[in-house]
Formats: structure tokens, C-alpha cells, sequence
């Protein structure tokens, strides 16, 4: 899904720490590489502070580290935190899911379903570039997001999506690569359509989670393989569907509340500017 975008022009340190976020996202500039004030002032025509301020941002997301004789050094973004969002995403979206189905307004339900029909068009049509499909994807899952009622669910979908582990894999594309793939997950959403369609909440919600799972594991291994890195496997969190409707039973309200604390620690470290849900 891509991320949402902010209807307020940024400050000159917002817009140099949105640039630099982008290079780190996709890798432009490497965990080590040493973020000079001066040349980065020269680069965006700016003012050392607005660099600095730019830097001190950069820093309480974690994507730079401050160090002594050396300034700000590019630490980049870690697999485990992709793994974190996707496991946060998914459970989000699945949440979503339930609202929607509970609440059965015929023209939202209609209209995943055109979005569903998008994406399956897509697939029949041959290969869409990657970019392209995962902005299919995003929509169909965006309106679910958006047509929840829950604004506790909006907010914290928002800020994951704004993460620049999510910028990361819309720099670079890391799933959706060959036609077969995008065959196989045109069949996931397919599933999810009909779970909604038939008003199976726990199945909806089942699949959602798979869906997610796979597309992790695909972004987390082409990533893994470009990096030469692996991923610490206990930050690998795996659904099991034959225990499913044990899951899907399991509190609600508990589960929010959780997820609320998780990303109210995100906020806190970096609250955003007010943003727009993608449609």
C-alpha cells in the first residue's frame, strides 16, 4: 500500500528529512555512510540549522545515529522493523474488515468489490509493473481502512503507513515481480472478496493476515538478498491458519488496546503532521 501523503506543505527541515528518508529508503544511502552538514546544506540550498533539524529528525526515527567526531551516520532501516509493520499492518487491516462486514453497507461492499475486479483485470491482462499492481492492492485495501468508522484504526494504519520501512518497499519494488506471483495474489484477493462478499468476518479477517504473511516473506527475502543480511527469525511473526478461529475469537478490544500502545510509542517519537488516508 502506498504510503498517504500531506495535504500541509512541509517546513525546509521537514522537506530535507523527507528527501534523506527516501535515500535511505532506497538505499541511495548506506547503513555507515556519513551525513555531512555542509554538503547537505549546498544540496538543498539551505541553512546548516534547517540540515541539523533535518538530522534530529532523522535521528528519533532511527534512521541516522549521532556520533561522537563524526556526526550523523546512516544506520538504514532494520528487517526486523519491516517484519513489526507488516505484523501490525495486517492485523489492522483484518480489524478493518470486521467493521465493514458488521456494518454491511451495500455501496462500500460494492465497491471493494470493482476494486477486486481491478486487480483480477490486471492479472488477466499479463504482467503490470510492480508499482502499478501495489497501488491496485493499496486501494483495494484502503477502503476498508477508510469505510471501518474506526478512527483509532485510521490513525494507527496512517502512521505505519507513513514508516519508512513502507517507502522503503515503494522505492524499490520487492514483490509483484513476475506475472505468476501476481497471478497467485490476484487468487488471495479473490478469497478475501468472497469471505466479505459472503459476510465471513473470521475468514476475511484469516485471510487478510495470510495475505500480509506472504507478501512479508517475499519483500523480507529479495530485501534480505540485496542487502546480504538475514533477519533475526524471532521477530518473524507466522499465522497459523489451522488455528485460526481460535485467533479470531480471542478478544478484540485487548488486541486494539495493545496495538494502540505500539504505536503510540511511534507517535511519540516522531509525531506526524495531519495527513490524508489513501483512498
Amino acid at each position: 500500500m502506498k504510503p498517504s501523503t500531506s495535504t500541509l506543505a512541509p517546513s525546509v527541515p521537514e522537506a530535507i528529512a523527507k528527501a534523506l528518508t527516501s535515500d535511505i529508503a532506497a538505499e541511495r544511502l548506506r547503513p555507515g555512510e556519513r551525513l555531512v552538514e555542509v554538503k547537505l546544506a549546498k544540496r538543498f540550498d539551505a541553512s546548516r540549522g534547517s540540515v541539523r533539524d533535518a538530522l534530529r529528525q532523522l535521528e528519533k526515527r532511527n534512521l541516522v545515529q549521532m556520533q561522537p567526531n563524526r556526526g550523523a551516520v546512516v544506520v538504514g532501516i532494520p528487517l526486523e522493523i519491516i517484519a513489526d509493520n507488516f505484523a501490525v499492518t495486517a492485523t489492522l487491516i483484518g480489524l478493518a474488515s470486521r467493521y465493514v462486514i458488521q456494518q454491511a453497507r451495500p455501496d462500500i461492499i460494492h465497491e471493494i468489490g470493482e476494486r477486486q475486479k481491478h486487480v483480477a483485470a490486471l492479472v488477466e491482462a499479463g504482467f503490470t509493473p510492480p508499482r502499478e499492481f501495489a497501488t491496485a492492492l493499496g486501494r483495494f485495501f484502503a477502503l476498508m481502512i477508510t469505510a471501518s468508522n474506526n478512527r483509532t484504526v485510521r490513525e494507527m494504519t496512517s502512521t505505519l503507513l507513513n514508516e519508512a520501512s513502507w517507502e522503503a518497499m515503494w522505492e524499490t519494488p520487492c514483490d509483484h515481480l513476475t506475472l505468476e506471483r501476481q497471478k497467485e495474489i490476484a487468487g488471495m484477493i479473490q478469497t478475501i472478496w468472497d469471505h466479505i462478499a459472503n459476510g465471513n468476518a473470521d475468514a476475511a479477517e484469516r485471510n487478510i493476515r495470510l495475505f500480509h504473511q506472504s507478501h512479508r516473506d517475499a519483500v523480507l527475502r529479495e530485501i534480505g538478498m540485496r542487502r546480504k543480511q538475514a533477519i533475526d527469525k524471532t521477530r518473524i511473526v507466522s499465522f497459523d491458519a489451522s488455528n485460526a478461529e481460535k485467533l479470531v475469537e480471542e478478544g478484540f478490544e485487548e488486541r486494539l488496546r495493545a496495538l494502540e500502545e505500539q504505536v503510540s510509542r511511534l507517535i511519540q517519537a516522531d509525531p506526524p503532521p495531519s495527513r490524508n488516508t489513501p483512498e
